[in-house]
């Protein structure tokens, strides 16, 4: 089997390994059809998130057909259609038992694409816990995207609007952003998505639900979204890492700001402004609990069209175009704004890269 595997910032190799097989009496090997590149790769692979192991195999938005099962599965079968939870949690720390799987402190060595080999290969093992049915009406390429629409839905849970009135915006136009716009617009929140890069407002414009918008600049979003130039901010969600600093002193009393980008980026804030003005700075990442069932059911249900944010599928052999879609040059060893109208790039172990 083939699997991308992460030497260290900048270092893929694609690289021939033993297919993999059941090895416990609860393991499932998935034969991958799809897995997305996320921002999360795009952060180790640039060394701006330096959080994997050397040597482990990238990828963890993935979706496959049952492959193999240890004598102990009864949920799944060989030939079952599947959707992969890349995040397994040990359910006995005190995180899990407050709540919070996604801060599982027994977590390492088990993470997909980080401390754990994860879907960017020919095949994946993991549990029967942590592999869902996928519905025969629903493409495999568009479950693909229940992982990143199940944080979302963790970020989502933790925002309170003081109303459904509220001016919502969100950052950013990618699949986080993207999924966030819809994710927000099912609570009955109309957002204003706000985008610099021309290529993904383009691919954006069509993709939104009904009543949110996609625009150029924050000026745009409040002048044409809100019809008025001076819109306060009730909520924000920022998936660039960057507007903690200049959008905090804008927000409306009892405003949100969530920070969902992972890019390290310094900023210097008044917490007095916090308290005086009950406003709510919060994180997210992962999934929490339930929120995988949820993000599927959106999905299986018609809720969020997943499917039209996939901009790209890609043979696995490919890899270097799939990152070069997203801006990022593996070759160059640079990050570049995409010239190219990109959101969801999917790679599939199949050579024609046309899997269904």
């Amino acid at each position: 089997m083939k699997a991308l595997k992460f030497h260290g910032a900048w270092d893929l190799t694609l690289t021939d390994l033993l297919d993999l097989e059941p090895v416990g009496d609860d393991d499932v090997v998935v034969e991958v059809r799809y897995c997305g590149i996320c921002g999360t790769d795009l952060g180790i692979v640039t060394g701006s998130y330096p959080v994997a192991v050397s040597g482990v195999t990238l990828g963890h938005e993935a979706t496959g057909l049952v492959a193999a099962t240890g004598p102990g599965v009864t949920s799944v079968r060989v030939g079952d259609r599947v959707v992969i939870d890349p995040t397994p949690y040990c359910g006995r720390c005190r995180m899990c038992q407050t709540g919070r799987i996604n801060h599982c402190v027994n977590k390492h060595g088990t993470e997909s694409g980080v401390s754990y080999d994860g879907a960017f290969a020919d095949r994946y093992r993991t549990t029967s816990a942590f592999v869902h049915p996928v519905p025969d009406h629903i493409p495999l390429r568009a479950a693909a995207l229940t992982e990143p629409l199940s944080c979302v839905i963790s970020g989502v849970r933790k925002i309170r609007p003081p109303s459904l009135a509220a001016n919502t915006y969100v950052f950013g136009a990618g699949p986080l952003g993207l999924l966030y716009a819809w994710a927000l617009s099912l609570t009955g929140l109309t957002p204003a998505v706000v985008e610099c890069s021309a290529a993904r407002l383009a691919f954006a414009h069509d993709r939104l639900p009904a009543r949110a918008g996609c625009y150029p600049s924050l000026a745009e979003a409040r002048a044409r979204h809100f019809n008025d130039p001076q819109a306060s901010l009730d909520v924000v969600v920022d998936t660039t890492s960057v507007l903690l600093e200049p959008l905090l002193p804008e927000l409306a009393c009892g405003g949100t700001f969530l920070s969902i980008g992972l890019k390290r980026h310094l900023a210097s804030i008044d917490p007095m402004l916090i308290a005086d003005r009950s406003l709510s700075v919060i994180g997210s990442i992962d999934s929490t609990h339930g929120s995988f069932a949820e993000a599927l059911h959106l999905i299986t249900s018609g809720l969020v069209p997943a499917h039209r944010l996939v901009s790209h599928v890609m043979p696995l052999a490919d890899y270097r175009k799939g990152f070069e879609a997203l801006g990022c040059e593996l070759d160059h060893r640079r990050m570049t704004p995409s010239r190219e109208a990109s959101c969801k790039v999917l790679l599939t172990p199949d050579a024609a890269g046309n899997t269904q």
